[in-house]
C-alpha cells in the first residue's frame, strides 16, 4: 500500500473526528481556517494530503496543539488507517452570496430595461 495514502487517510481520519467534536461543519472549518470548502472536503475523504501550514490552522481551529494533532495522526498510522468512508448525500447547502447593488434583475450578457 502506498505509503502516503496511507498518511491521507489518518489525517482525514483525525481531522473529522476533531471536527465533529466541535460540531463544526467543513464549511465551518473551511471559513475558520481561511482553506477552501472543497480542501477539506477532498481531506476527510482522504483525497488530498495536507501541507504543515493548513495542518496548523487547522489545528488551532480545532484548539488543539500541533503536537497534539500530529500524535494522533502517528497513531492512527500505528493502528493501520483505513480508506473514510463515503459519506451518503448531498452535502450543506452554503450561504448565497448577496447580489451586487446595482446588478440586480440583471443576467449575463443582457441590460435591464430602462
Amino acid at each position: 500500500m502506498n505509503k502516503g495514502l496511507l498518511v491521507q487517510w489518518a489525517i482525514a481520519k483525525v481531522v473529522r473526528e476533531a471536527r465533529n467534536s466541535l460540531g463544526f461543519s467543513q464549511a465551518q472549518l473551511a471559513d475558520f481556517t481561511g482553506l477552501s470548502y472543497p480542501f477539506i472536503s477532498e481531506v476527510e475523504r482522504g483525497l488530498s494530503g495536507m501541507g504543515v501550514e493548513a495542518l496548523l490552522q487547522v489545528a488551532q481551529v480545532l484548539q488543539v496543539d500541533a503536537p497534539e494533532l500530529m500524535r494522533r495522526i502517528v497513531e492512527e498510522l500505528k493502528r493501520g488507517p483505513e480508506r473514510p468512508e463515503k459519506i451518503i448525500g448531498r452535502p450543506r447547502k452554503t450561504e448565497k452570496k448577496a447580489p451586487e447593488p446595482g446588478n440586480a434583475g440583471q443576467r449575463r450578457g443582457k441590460k435591464a430595461a430602462k
